[in-house]
């Protein structure tokens, strides 16, 4: 099924750093904003590999692209809950996850949940590869749950629609700075739709698959709303079960099977979007209570309280932290 070789241990490979969510007084990573390059200081240039970022509503996805011999490994940090599609846009890529490696090359994916770093590299013989990488939450498609070792990647021939997933994500980002909030989010369900299709074959019981599939594909039209209508201060979990025609309670046990409630869901993509914000060079002029009312925060006060509980630091502090770490950088 797989293009090239199999899953095997990896001999003294080191282990990345633990992830942590972020809560109370917790770091907050860099974040990149659409479209942006990273990695393009002459000093690196070479070594690094150039990452490219389009963030789709709860989906992101990366274009990597390795330079030459001897490029560095792309990591991603650890982020439970969250999982990556991996894919080869251009030769052969490793994946490495917890002390294993898949090669990805042609029409195969590989598919790793992220409770722990997984690492991107080229492989020697290709060490100008390019990876399209897709990063969503596991809860978004349910395929992404294997019953199979966690502690290892997942790879599936995806010869129906990874092509497809691929150039949709390598497309997106390159076109990322024209995007709208809501174009992107839109975009990111077609995205979770083209994942859901390359994983269903592979792990989805075929009893199951269509039970899963018409929830999922309810699920996915909530979040796409909640996205879109973020600016809108009277968003509530009420309005999101009207505009589905379902009842407000079917929606709290939608969310519930995914450990979050609707209101907590929409706090969280309201945070997302404001951070994304405060990131943003060509947002710098604006105020902080103007990120907040674009983000459906109606009182700075309610957008500060809740920032801070969430980061561990004030709306103000964090964006004059991270435009100085910008500017050292």
């Amino acid at each position: 099924m797989l293009r090239g070789r199999e899953s095997v241990p990896l001999a003294g490979s080191a282990q990345g750093r633990a992830g942590r969510p972020a809560g109370r007084g917790a770091r907050v990573p860099p974040m990149l904003r659409a479209g942006d390059i990273r990695h393009q200081n002459p000093a690196f240039r070479g070594t690094r590999p150039v990452l490219q970022t389009a963030e789709l509503g709860s989906v992101t996805a990366h274009r990597i692209r390795f330079n030459a011999a001897g490029t560095r490994t792309h990591m991603l940090d650890a982020d439970p809950g969250q999982h990556a599609l991996v894919l080869s846009a251009c030769g052969e890529i490793r994946v490495t996850r917890a002390e294993r490696e898949v090669l990805v090359q042609d029409e195969a994916v590989a598919l790793c949940d992220r409770r722990q770093p997984v690492h991107i590299s080229p492989t020697p013989g290709h060490p100008t590869a390019e990876a399209a990488v897709m990063l969503f939450p596991g809860s978004a498609v349910p395929m992404a749950q294997p019953e199979s070792d966690p502690s290892q990647p997942e790879i599936c021939d995806a010869a129906g629609s990874g092509p497809l997933l691929r150039a949709f994500l390598v497309e997106a980002v390159t076109r990322a700075s024209e995007l709208s909030p809501t174009e992107g989010a839109r975009l990111g369900d077609a995205a979770l739709h083209l994942a859901a299709a390359v994983l269903e074959a592979h792990f989805a019981d075929a009893g199951e698959t269509s039970a899963q599939s018409q929830q999922q594909e309810l699920m996915t039209r909530i979040r796409g709303f909640i996205d879109r209508n973020l600016r809108d201060p009277y968003l509530t979990p009420s309005m999101v079960a009207s505009a589905h025609h379902i009842s407000i309670r079917y929606l709290q046990r939608l969310f519930k099977a995914e450990g979050i409630t609707p209101s907590d869901w929409i706090r969280q993509r309201r945070l997302d979007n404001s951070r994304r914000d405060l990131c943003d060079e060509k947002l710098r002029s604006a105020s902080i209570r103007e990120i907040g009312l674009r983000n459906g925060f109606a009182q700075p006060s309610d957008f500060s309280r809740v920032f801070r509980a969430h980061y561990g630091v004030p709306p103000g502090r964090f964006r004059d932290d991270w435009l100085r770490r910008g500017a050292i950088g």
